[in-house]
């Protein structure tokens, strides 16, 4: 890995700064690690350069495992100006996997400071993931996922004119009639667990989720 001047320069600044300045050895082994760690993500983010636990492990000749606490330090430490953990996770929507027998969203998140951002977010909210083995896998239920999608979008209520788009379809199936009787976010949530797969893309085509729609539509339809 090639760094620029400019990036030396400064990496020089920074430990200059806490070693030749009456405070020399005063810094801990964990914190100058997390230090150089912290320029090496800068410079992938930077380079757009691959930054994941593998690349990085066969980068650097260390294990997975501590490349994500590394990454947690440097985020603690020296947090990254346009890290958005939302942004993350909308991006991942779309490499989701629906298992349509437990209705359970299923998605990999690589950056553990997204993983841990969203369980933190989840957990405030009152809702609930399940932990798996996979420390990348985010597995949550159907229902859960749809509220998370409008609660990051702001989506409290939905028109009358998505209810009449919906009524248009003439479904007759069970779930999309009860949908009807309540529309409103906890109606939704009851139907997304109860209707068919196929009915459940053809009726949330028709509500808004800011672009989200599309990437749940899209994702849920690869499993058809």
């Amino acid at each position: 890995m090639e760094f620029e001047i400019e990036e030396k320069e400064k990496l020089f600044d920074e430990i200059s700064s806490r070693y030749f300045n009456k405070n020399f050895g005063s810094m801990s082994k964990n914190d100058f690690e997390t230090l150089i760690f912290s320029e090496y993500i800068e410079h992938c983010l930077r380079n757009n350069l691959d930054f994941d636990d593998y690349t990085i492990s066969k980068e650097l000749g260390i294990t997975q495992s501590r490349v994500r606490t590394l990454k947690e330090r440097k985020e603690l430490k020296y947090p990254h100006k346009g890290f958005d953990w939302k942004i993350a996770f909308e991006n991942a929507i779309p490499n989701a996997k629906y298992d349509e027998n437990n209705r359970r969203v299923k998605i990999i998140i690589q950056d553990v400071n997204v993983m841990n951002e969203l369980r933190h977010y989840i957990e405030e909210k009152g809702w609930y993931d399940e932990i798996t083995l996979n420390k990348k896998l985010l597995q949550v239920p159907l229902d859960c996922f749809v509220d998370i999608c409008m609660d990051l979008k702001n989506i409290t209520q939905f028109s009358n004119e998505s209810k009449n788009q919906i009524k248009k379809l003439e479904l007759e199936e069970n779930a999309v009639i009860e949908l009807l009787k309540d529309f409103s976010k906890e109606g939704l949530k009851k139907f997304v667990m109860s209707a068919t797969t196929n009915t459940l893309c053809l009726v949330l085509e028709k509500l808004s989720f800011d672009g989200l729609a599309y990437k749940i539509i899209r994702f849920i339809n690869k499993q058809l």
